[in-house]
């Protein structure tokens, strides 16, 4: 399958967590306003229980020629993906430490999220991309608003990059907890 020119790359399997019907419904409203922008769905592999559902939704809105589904790709392949898009879109109903955000923050990706736990904790709603509650209204203007503006998308993408460097680099990590164990007397 070829990668488009422009898209938005979104990282998870079809299943209830990750919220494949109400995506597509989304990339149905941000079609009709942008109908050059692609997307790139990846990690459509092993345990994808909602994946006939999501290809039956995007087969009744005619979207398989703007949606793109890629199983299983390596590390590098993965990253490259999300490197290469717009910016980075997710839509989970929940998350835990959501670690595609946090590699997409690392590539200095703008970042478009559901407002939920998780997500919570990787983006900083206005700086380093939006938090969006699950409604589709707002998701498709966000969206619509990043693609039109790349200005903005370059200033979310740079503030992802500080962020990340900040809170979640190892390095910076591990001297953190370092000084916590030094500072403590016993």
């Amino acid at each position: 399958m070829m990668k488009p020119d422009k898209y938005i790359c979104y990282i998870g399997r079809p299943s209830y967590q990750k919220n494949p019907l109400f995506l597509v419904e989304v990339v149905k409203d941000v079609h009709i306003l942008h109908p050059e922008v692609k997307f790139v769905l990846l990690g459509v592999g092993y345990y994808s229980p909602e994946l006939d559902s999501m290809k039956t939704k995007i087969a009744e809105y005619a979207l398989e020629e703007v949606i793109s589904l890629f199983p299983w790709l390596n590390h590098k392949e993965t990253l490259e993906y999300v490197n290469n898009s717009l910016f980075y879109l997710t839509v989970a109903r929940y998350e835990g430490l959501p670690l595609a955000v946090i590699e997409a923050m690392s590539l200095g990706k703008a970042i478009v999220a559901s407002d939920v736990a998780g997500n919570k904790d990787c983006v900083q709603d206005g700086y380093n991309g939006r938090l969006i509650p699950l409604e589709k209204g707002a998701f498709v203007k966000a969206i619509c608003e990043l693609v039109e503006d790349k200005v903005k998308r370059d200033l979310y993408g740079n503030n992802s990059r500080i962020l990340f460097e900040r809170e979640f680099l190892i390095t910076n990590r591990i001297q953190e907890l370092e000084a916590i164990y030094q500072s403590v007397k016993l």
